[in-house]
C-alpha cells in the first residue's frame, strides 16, 4: 500500500475562497487517498503562509522534508500545482530532495507528469504563470494597504493589546485602557519587568507573559505609530516614554548574588574604555563599591583602576542633583530661545522689508492705495504677532523626574528601602562616569 502525505497551503487571503479552505482541501485529498487504496501517514498544514515565501520559512513543509528523509513518504498529494509552489526555483530545490529520497508527488485535481521533457516544460509554464499571477496579486495587495496606510487604517484584523477597531480606525480599549496606562507608569517608575507584572497582577489579576510585555516596551505602537504611519493609534505614552524605556531595557541590571541591590547597577561606566562598571562589596561585607570590569579582568587594557564607595556616589548625587536638573531647565530654554529668536528675526526682517517694498510698488503705479493699506496692515500685523511669539513656550520633557523631586524630597528619599532608591535614581539618572582621578560626572533622563 503506497503510504501518502497531505499537504494542503492556504495564504491569508485566500482563506475564504471556495474550495481552498484548509478544510475543503483536506475532505478532498482524503477522499483520494481512500478511493485509491492509498495510507495516508500524515497531514501537512501551512495555513495563512503564501506559496510565494522560501519553502524554508513553511514549517509543514519542512517537517514533510524531514519525514521524506527517513523514509516515512512514498507520495505526496495536493489538489492543484499552486498549493505547491509559486515559485520556479523553490519547487526545484525542493523537487532535488524529493528525487534523492524516491518521493514523488501528485496534484490530485490536475494533470501533470515530470518523467517526459514535455511534462516537465508544462509545469515550468504553470508555475511561471502561478508566480506571475502572485506577483500581480501582491502588487494589488501592496496598492490596496498603501491607501489604507495613507487613510490611518487597520490594515488587517491583528489589534495590538489595549486597543480596538472602530469603524475604520484604532480606538482605545476601555477595558484595558486603565491597566495599560498603570504598565507603562509602573515600567518607566522601576525599571523592572518582573516588578511590574507582579503590579499588574495584584492590582487586576491579570498574568502579563514575557512575550507580551517585551512586545509591548519595543513596539512604537503604544507612542501612535503602527505600520510605520504617525496617528495611526491613539498614543498611551509619548515618543520620548518610547525612546526612554528603550534606553531604560539597555541598562543591563544582573541580578546580584545572595540577592543584594545596589543601588547604581546597570547606570555607572567606565569613561576610559565605555563598560559598565561592577558593583561588589568587600570582604568584611560592610562596604559596596564600583570598579571597571574590563580593568581588573585584564580583558581590554582598560587603565582605570578606581574603586569608589557606593555611599560616596549617593552623597555627591544627593548634594548636586537639584541644581543640575535646573541647569538642565535653564540651558534648554537659553538653546530654544535663542533659536527661535534667530528664526523670527529672520521673519520680522523679511516682513519689513516687504513692507518698505509697498511705497514704491504704489508709486509705480503696480497696486491701488486700497492694495497698499490692505497689504500695510497685514504685514504689521504678521510683524507684531511675530514679536509676540517670538519666545513660545518650549516643551521638554521633565515631567518623569518633576515627579520625584518634590519639595523636601531629600525627607522622603531617606525613608526608602534600597530598592526604591535604586528605582528612584534610575528614574533620574541616565549614566554615571566614574574617572581614574575619582571625579563623578552624571547625565539625566532628559
Amino acid at each position: 500500500m503506497q503510504r501518502a502525505a497531505l499537504y494542503i497551503r492556504v495564504s491569508t487571503e485566500e482563506q475564504a475562497r471556495h474550495g481552498l479552505s484548509l478544510e475543503d482541501q483536506k475532505n478532498s485529498l482524503t477522499q483520494f487517498s481512500k478511493s485509491h487504496g492509498m495510507k495516508i501517514v500524515g497531514i501537512y498544514e501551512d495555513a495563512g503562509i503564501s506559496a510565494r515565501k522560501p519553502y524554508k520559512k513553511r514549517p509543514a513543509l519542512l517537517k514533510l522534508l524531514d519525514d521524506c528523509r527517513v523514509g516515512k513518504i512514498d507520495l505526496i498529494l495536493f489538489i492543484k500545482l499552486d498549493r505547491w509552489f509559486r515559485n520556479v526555483g523553490n519547487y526545484y530545490a525542493v523537487q532535488e530532495i524529493l528525487d534523492q529520497y524516491g518521493v514523488s508527488w501528485q496534484a490530485t485535481q490536475e494533470d501533470y507528469e515530470t518523467t517526459t521533457a514535455s511534462g516537465r516544460l508544462k509545469v515550468n509554464i504553470m508555475l511561471s504563470v502561478a508566480q506571475d499571477e502572485a506577483d500581480r496579486t501582491s502588487e494589488r495587495i501592496k496598492f490596496v494597504f498603501e491607501g489604507k496606510r495613507a487613510r490611518l487604517e487597520p490594515l488587517t484584523g491583528n489589534i495590538p493589546f489595549g486597543y480596538k477597531i472602530e469603524g475604520k480606525s484604532f480606538k482605545k480599549d476601555e477595558s484595558k485602557e486603565a491597566l495599560v496606562n498603570d504598565f507603562f507608569k509602573k515600567y518607566l517608575a522601576s525599571g523592572s519587568i518582573s516588578k511590574t507584572s507582579e503590579f499588574i497582577r495584584e492590582k487586576y489579576g491579570v498574568l502579563m507573559r514575557y512575550h507580551l510585555i517585551d512586545k509591548m516596551l519595543r513596539s512604537t505602537t503604544y507612542y501612535g505609530k503602527y505600520y510605520n504611519m504617525d496617528g495611526m493609534c491613539p498614543a498611551y505614552i509619548t515618543k520620548e516614554d518610547h525612546e526612554q524605556i528603550q534606553a531604560m531595557r539597555r541598562k543591563v541590571v544582573r541580578k546580584a548574588k545572595n540577592n543584594r541591590t545596589y543601588l547604581f547597577s546597570g547606570l555607572v561606566v567606565c569613561p576610559e574604555c565605555g563598560n559598565r562598571m561592577s558593583a561588589r562589596i568587600n570582604t568584611k561585607q560592610t562596604y559596596v563599591f564600583y570598579n571597571c570590569n574590563g580593568h581588573y579582568t585584564k580583558q581590554n587594557g582598560c587603565q582605570n583602576r578606581v574603586n569608589l564607595g557606593e555611599r560616596k556616589i549617593e552623597e555627591y548625587l544627593l548634594a548636586t542633583v537639584d541644581n543640575k536638573f535646573h541647569e538642565y531647565k535653564a540651558n534648554f530654554s537659553a538653546l530654544k530661545n535663542a533659536e527661535i529668536n534667530k528664526r523670527a528675526r529672520a521673519e520680522i526682517s523679511a516682513a519689513k522689508s516687504k513692507l518698505n517694498k509697498l511705497k514704491d510698488l504704489y508709486l509705480n503705479d503696480i497696486i491701488t492705495l486700497e492694495e497698499l493699506k490692505a497689504d500695510r496692515e497685514s504685514l504689521l500685523a504678521k510683524i507684531s504677532d511675530l514679536e509676540k511669539a517670538a519666545l513660545p513656550e518650549q516643551k521638554q520633557d521633565f515631567e518623569s523626574i518633576d515627579r520625584v523631586l518634590i519639595e523636601n524630597w531629600k525627607e522622603s528619599y531617606d525613608g526608602l528601602n534600597r530598592e526604591e532608591k535604586r528605582e528612584f535614581w534610575r528614574i533620574i539618572i541616565k549614566e554615571i562616569k566614574i574617572y581614574p582621578d575619582r571625579h563623578i560626572e552624571y547625565s539625566l533622563n532628559v
